[in-house]
C-alpha cells in the first residue's frame, strides 16, 4: 500500500507537486462519486415533471421539431437523430428505447409518445427505429406547452450549442 506523500522533488512549471495515493481508496471514491453522478443526472426522474434527462430531451426535441398530434408521424430514426445531435450524445439505442417506452400504454399510465409501427408489447420487442413512426401524444401537450414564455429555466446542452429546458412545465402529474 503506498503512502500518501507529497513528492519533495521539485515543482513543475506550475507550481504543482506530484502526490501519491493508494490506488485502491482512490478508485473506491472515484466510482462512488461517478455512480452518484450517474443516478442522479440519468437515472432518476426529476420529482418536478416525473422524466428521466433523456425522456424530457426527447419531448422536447419532438415539440422543437412540430411534431404535434394534429400533424403526420415522422421517422422515429430521426427523432432519435435529432436528440442525440442536438442535446444527448449517449448513443441511439438508449434514446430510441425511451422514446419507445414512452409511446407504451403498459409501460406508463398515460403515453406521452404517439406511435405509428411496431412499439413492442409485452412478450415482444419493438421493430427498429427505420421502421417506426412517431409524434407527440396529446398528453405531451400539457408538458410541453408554455416553453417559450420563459416559465422554465433553460441550460446550455453538451456542447454550448444549444439550449434546453431544465425541467418541462409539467401541468398534470406525470
Amino acid at each position: 500500500m503506498a503512502v500518501s506523500r507529497t513528492d519533495p522533488g521539485p515543482a513543475s512549471a506550475g507550481g504543482e507537486r506530484i502526490e501519491d495515493v493508494d490506488v485502491s481508496a482512490e478508485m473506491q471514491g472515484s466510482f462512488l462519486e461517478y455512480a452518484y453522478s450517474v443516478i442522479y443526472s440519468r437515472a432518476l426522474p426529476d420529482a418536478r415533471d416525473g422524466l428521466k434527462p433523456v425522456q424530457r430531451r426527447i419531448l422536447f426535441q419532438m415539440a422543437d421539431m412540430g411534431l404535434r398530434p394534429d400533424r403526420g408521424h415522422v421517422k422515429s430514426a430521426r427523432v432519435v437523430g435529432e436528440v442525440m445531435g442536438k442535446l444527448h450524445p449517449h448513443g441511439d439505442s438508449a434514446i430510441y428505447d425511451a422514446l419507445v417506452r414512452l409511446a407504451q400504454d403498459f409501460a406508463l399510465r398515460v403515453p406521452l409518445v404517439d406511435g405509428h409501427g411496431n412499439f413492442g408489447s409485452l412478450d415482444d420487442g419493438p421493430a427498429a427505429a427505420r421502421y417506426t413512426e412517431a409524434r407527440l401524444a396529446p398528453s405531451a401537450l400539457a408538458l410541453t406547452e408554455n416553453l417559450d414564455e420563459d416559465v422554465v429555466d433553460f441550460i446550455p446542452n453538451y456542447d454550448g450549442q444549444f439550449q434546453q429546458p431544465d425541467v418541462l412545465p409539467a401541468a398534470f402529474p406525470n
